[in-house]
């Protein structure tokens, strides 16, 4: 082995110490760069020569450039990551709904409300003949009401504003799974299709980032071919398949009775079954949680608005009516009327009508049979109108939109309602309380808003005369609290306490959920930290290393060149 051979093994040595510092400066330089994975350099010994029968190692050369990364604990990480994703937007949505519940305060509150109501109500026992107090109990009525649908409104705005972010997150999928298609052709050209030792860890730390920020959207399975490609999947679906990407699209569904966006693959429809990230979180959130909530308030307004019109409207105010026009419509006048389209189902049963004869104060009372037992001869709007209308005093008609429009036949008569076993008055929305049928469209009834004294058309009498009695009242007063049969035994405000407390136990639920998986990440981002991240002080122990090995190797280029010196001058 010459002198020569000695020069040229420093030099590879030379060479390979200074990739090695290159490599280290290259890491300090990254320490703070986001996603950026720890890279090294590969000494191995150079191929050996033989001379005679002595092998000599030829000195040491770089195998390739890697990363120092845990392919097991960046996957798990990934699936960590989007499982708090999910279980944080779940945790927005709880958080948001009671703040909103929260800003009701005790004197704005539905039950506080409430119970002004009823207690508006009971006023009107002990002044019966205080218009002023009836007038009262329907304003508190109407506080009701507009109460329900402010908070439904404003959840409705949050329901919104995750759907709004379904719609963003199909962009950033697209957008995501383009930088990655992109990446794949990139290192796969850099790398030579696996060919070469070295990584191109630059852009494997930026697709890194990309598949982490895709993983945080919706759960992936992420594979990595020989020639360095990712090859990237949606529960089974592929959205990334080496150099190829698939497109995702939003299409308008239908979310808890609500307009609802859902991501859908563009090439097919076919739904994006999201089972875990921020989507599935947004998923749940929305039609879930603020869709369960809406759907339970729906519940609580049309329980309120039934059961109470159910007994309001077998009730008598201090006057009648002269003309009163059906609240609710029917989609079909010749269709058995709990087949007929009514929000509310009435049921086999009568009701008696009332005419008075204001100047002698006389009152004819004129039971009307409602038959919806199964018979051929059923019940329908266009008969009930000619039942009613057979009433001397009292004309019906079918209006064009399908109410039911009754009228008195003079001025000095005028009509009420008693005893209605069917539920047909608060199905039909005679002589009832509250109109609408949702927790949106709750209201007031116009004939008690309208008029001179609305308040004398309170429905507080129960003794089938038309002017000052407390009976019906009294019976509205026991609904606050008193379990119904129709509602399982619970009772109308239980029903919407029930809502909040349910509520208030999912979000203890989903906090506790959401901080257990955050402190599951953090776990696994050190474990993954300690191999792919930069730690300073080992990144000085090796520059160090480096360093004497690099001064080592120039200590022996000097020494070989003084020798060369004396062969020469031989």
């Amino acid at each position: 082995m010459s002198l020569f051979s000695s020069l040229q093994m420093a030099s590879n040595s030379l060479q390979a110490m200074q990739i090695g510092l290159h490599v280290v400066g290259n890491n300090i330089a990254n320490a703070n760069t986001p996603g950026y994975v720890r890279e090294r350099a590969v000494f191995v010994p150079a191929p050996v020569q033989q001379v005679g029968d002595l092998t000599f190692g030829l000195g040491v050369e770089i195998a390739g450039i890697v990363q120092s990364i845990d392919r097991f604990a960046e996957n798990r990480l990934r699936d960590a990551s989007g499982d708090r994703a999910s279980a944080e937007a779940q945790e927005k949505a709880y958080r948001d709904l009671e703040v909103i519940l929260a800003s009701l305060n005790d004197e704005s509150s539905i039950t506080a409300r409430l119970t002004d109501f009823f207690n508006s109500i009971h006023d009107i026992t002990i002044e019966p003949e205080n218009v002023a107090v009836r007038d009262l109990a329907i304003k508190s009525g109407e506080l009701v009401a507009d109460s329900i649908g402010a908070l439904d409104l404003r959840v409705a705005d949050e329901f919104d504003d995750l759907d709004a972010r379904v719609v963003q997150v199909a962009d950033e999928i697209n957008t995501l799974a383009e930088e990655v298609r992109l990446l794949n052709i990139r290192i796969v050209t850099v790398e030579a299709g696996g060919v070469s030792g070295s990584e191109a860890g630059a852009l494997r730390s930026q697709r890194s980032v990309a598949l982490q920020t895709l993983a945080e959207l919706t759960d992936i399975t992420v594979n990595e071919t020989e020639t360095g490609a990712t090859n990237v999947a949606i529960n089974g679906e592929i959205l990334v398949f080496d150099g190829n990407r698939r497109v995702v699209a939003i299409e308008q569904g239908d979310g808890s009775g609500r307009i609802a966006s859902q991501i859908v693959y563009e090439d097919g429809g076919a739904i994006v079954q999201a089972a875990g990230g921020e989507l599935q979180g947004l998923y749940e959130a929305r039609d879930t949680i603020l869709g369960g909530f809406l759907t339970g308030l729906d519940e609580f307004a049309q329980a309120l608005t039934f059961e109470f019109n159910k007994v309001y409207s077998q009730g008598q105010g201090k006057e009648g009516f002269d003309t009163l026009t059906s609240t609710y419509r029917v989609a079909d006048p010749d269709a058995a009327l709990n087949a007929a389209g009514l929000t509310f189902t009435p049921e086999n049963g009568k009701f008696d009508l009332i005419v008075r004869n204001k100047n002698t104060g006389i009152s004819e009372h004129h039971t009307i049979t409602i038959d919806l037992n199964g018979t051929d001869e059923e019940t329908t709007l266009t008969s009930l109108v000619e039942a009613i209308d057979a009433v001397n005093g009292v004309s019906a008609m079918v209006s064009l939109d399908n109410e039911l429009v009754l009228t008195s036949d003079a001025n000095d008569i005028d009509f009420a309602f008693e005893k209605d076993t069917s539920g047909i008055l608060a199905a039909l929305g005679l002589n009832t309380f509250f109109t609408g049928a949702t927790a949106a469209t709750i209201g007031v009834n116009q004939v008690l808003l309208g008029g001179d004294s609305p308040g004398s058309r309170f429905a507080a009498g129960l003794t089938g005369e038309i002017g000052v009695d407390t009976g019906n009242a009294l019976q509205l007063i026991d609904l606050q609290d008193s379990g119904l049969e129709d509602l399982d035994g619970n009772s109308i405000l239980g029903i919407y306490d029930g809502l909040v407390n349910e509520t208030t136990r999912g979000a203890t639920i989903t906090t506790s959920v959401a901080d257990g998986l955050r402190v599951f990440e953090g776990t696994l981002l050190a474990d993954a930290q300690s191999i792919s991240g930069v730690n300073l002080d080992e990144e000085a122990i090796d520059m160090i290393q480096l360093q004497r090995a690099y001064q080592a190797s120039a200590r022996f280029v000097s020494t070989l060149t003084d020798l060369l010196d004396i062969l020469v001058n031989l």
